[in-house]
């Protein structure tokens, strides 16, 4: 327990001075000895050298650069409980969070109840209570749900952190390409035809993530693949009581390969669902995606009140290019527009080739009056583009554009999209090449 400890060891990363008060107020009324240290920033824990028994750390980032947070704090303080305190409440991002490691979430401002509930969980947590681990143990703690890595890098990552509980890491060297790697671990073991062989088989091994190169009394020489492409090489220092081997067992690489495993099968499930939601001639998303995403952002207004739009768009006369140049023609026209719509949008807008010479445009936390702006800097970039025809001819375009706002004009995904295109309809009837919405006729 806890009180077998002279205090809990805590550190507060970018937490504000108030948010510190009321989390030691919950310590004292728990009767628990504790030591907070500070850090301004999550970068600085490179150089910080003490033990840590949980850490609570404040990010407002976007999800992969939260989650790239938690991954590093895990790595610096394996075993450590890692609570987040943030302002956003992103479910996706905190189940995400929960995956890379992630011990609690503290939404701010911190709720008393909230914060007991974490102390409380703080004493009964495994890692404080025993004190100590072992190969089996951390493997189970690190691996213990491999169907929910979604990425080579959290393997890794998780991989790194078990390693780091036993040995020393004297020295790492990162590749960002495979060639790098290759002829540097070449020139380092003045390796032969048949090594390299070997160390090739592992590389295209989809099931392999980490390579011993040569063991030495007590150190260890290793690759990891990181990602599908970037690789490091560390030297390591057994640094615990176990024998090597019982570290590097059989169980840990059977548990790797598993997860390997586990996860190209869902990349290969993903891959499969992403073609049944993606147009084949644009690479777009499809219809079918557009219902599934309309259901999502409907879904969610109850929770978080947050207006999203949809763009209707229809290229004016291009049944003309059609029926005078071909589909072929026809055919690269979709595609170079699709790539136009894609540069005039935020990150977060979603687009899709909703049929023929159509797309639909879902612009998410986007009010009637900002999806005026992005619909007409669409239509002016399609304006002014010149489209190539063969190899001398160009071609100009226009479109009409139709807008709906959820849930002022339509309350159903059904309904929007009829508004939407009830709009658009409107804005080729009053001259084409224009953006409508009921409340007005915008020209660009």
């Amino acid at each position: 327990m806890i009180n077998k400890k002279d205090h809990l060891a805590i550190l507060a990363i970018a937490i504000d001075s108030f948010s510190i008060e009321v989390i030691k107020k919950a310590l004292k009324e728990n009767g628990l000895n504790f030591r907070i240290s500070f850090l301004h920033d999550i970068e600085e824990i490179e150089s910080y050298k003490k033990t840590v028994d949980a850490v609570f750390f404040f990010s407002n980032r976007q999800g992969q650069k939260t989650l790239k947070y938690i991954r590093k704090i895990n790595l610096k303080f394996p075993g450590a409980a890692i609570i987040l305190l943030s302002t956003r409440i992103d479910y996706q991002g905190i189940v995400g969070g929960f995956r890379a490691g992630l011990f609690d979430f503290l939404p701010l401002p911190i709720d008393q109840n909230e914060i007991r509930t974490i102390i409380y969980r703080l004493q009964l947590h495994e890692v404080i209570q025993s004190g100590g681990w072992n190969p089996e143990r951390a493997v189970l703690h690190l691996f213990s749900k491999p169907e929910n890595f979604s990425a080579i890098e959290e393997i890794s990552s998780n991989l790194k952190q078990y390693l780091n509980l036993f040995f020393k890491i004297e020295s790492v060297i990162s590749y960002s390409t495979e060639k790098e790697m290759l002829d540097d671990v070449k020139e380092t073991f003045k390796l032969n035809e048949q090594q390299l062989e070997r160390i090739n088989i592992f590389l295209k091994d989809p099931s392999g993530i980490v390579f011993g190169l040569r063991f030495s009394n007590e150190t260890f020489h290793f690759l990891i693949k990181n990602d599908e492409s970037k690789y490091s090489y560390f030297v390591a220092k057994n640094n615990s009581d176990f024998l090597i081997h019982d570290i590097l067992s059989d169980y840990l690489s059977n548990v790797l390969k598993t997860s390997l495993s586990i996860l190209a099968e869902s990349k290969r499930r993903d891959e499969i669902r992403n073609l049944s939601l993606t147009d084949e001639v644009t690479g777009l998303y499809n219809q079918r995606k557009l219902v599934e995403d309309l259901a999502f952002y409907i879904s969610r207004y109850p929770l978080d009140k947050q207006v999203f739009s949809l763009l209707f768009i229809d290229i004016d006369y291009f049944k003309n290019v059609n029926d005078q140049f071909g589909h072929v023609v026809g055919s690269q026209l979709l595609i170079d527009i699709a790539v136009i719509l894609k540069t005039q949008l935020r990150s977060n807008d979603l687009v899709y080739r909703y049929g023929g010479d159509e797309f639909i445009i879902l612009l998410p936390h986007a009010n009637l009056a900002e999806s005026k702006k992005i619909a007409l800097r669409i239509s002016d970039s399609i304006k002014d583009a010149e489209f190539s025809i063969g190899i001398n001819h160009k071609y100009k375009l226009s479109l009409s554009i139709g807008i709906a706002e959820f849930p002022n004009d339509a309350d159903s995904a059904k309904s929007i999209i009829e508004f939407a295109d009830k709009m658009m309809y409107m804005s080729k009837k009053s001259g084409r090449g224009k953006v409508f919405h009921v409340t007005e006729v915008v020209l660009s």
